[in-house]
């Protein structure tokens, strides 16, 4: 008796920890392409316009630096932020690279629409 309930022991720790590694499995990107863009929507006029940016702008900046943690994060965030920039044809290419440096925050990686985003490491 005192074996079996060992083996159910046994089994029941493999499979919660086959549960645990499903729900969370490392490297695996947590953010999505909405909150990205939730995060700089405050920044459009800034990134579209001659202007400086607005307080909530820089706020979302800051919030997606902590938002983007890992580097799979971080590649996330910057495919997301070019596929957004392709929706806007008056989106000031110069006005994106500056955003991070403008509301003071120091980005892992440039916001273009030219870089290439497998180059974060």
């Amino acid at each position: 008796m005192k074996v079996q309930k060992m083996e159910n022991v046994v089994i029941l720790v493999i499979v919660i920890l086959t549960l645990v590694q499903f729900m969370v499995q490392p490297g695996q990107a947590t953010l999505t392409c909405g909150e990205v863009e939730t995060s700089l929507a405050p920044c459009i006029t800034y990134l579209t316009q001659d202007v400086q940016p607005y307080p909530a702008c820089c706020n979302g900046v800051r919030n997606l630096k902590g938002m983007a943690l890992t580097v799979t994060d971080q590649r996330t965030v910057c495919i997301c932020l070019k596929n957004a920039a392709k929706r806007f044809s008056n989106l000031k290419e110069d006005a994106a690279q500056t955003l991070p440096q403008k509301c003071g925050v120091k980005l892992d990686f440039p916001i273009s629409r030219s870089f290439n985003c497998e180059l974060i490491s």
